[in-house]
């Protein structure tokens, strides 16, 4: 995840609520995933936050043995 350096560039967020790439001024932040600084990096978000959980939920489980 990257945000933007520059100030007067917008970043980017994956609304979950409308399943959308959104620029800064949009859902509110309960509802979206972000910041990124390319709108590819925000399309990716949710599939990104998914792979991650899996991964999370895996360690839990060996961590349990």
């Amino acid at each position: 995840m990257s945000i933007s350096k520059d100030r007067d560039a917008p970043n980017y967020y994956w609304c979950l609520e409308h399943s959308q790439v959104e620029e800064s001024i949009g859902c509110g932040s309960t509802t979206r995933i972000g910041p990124y600084a390319t709108v590819a990096e925000a399309a990716t978000a949710l599939e990104r936050t998914r792979k991650r959980k899996a991964e999370q939920e895996k360690r839990d489980a060996e961590d349990e043995r």
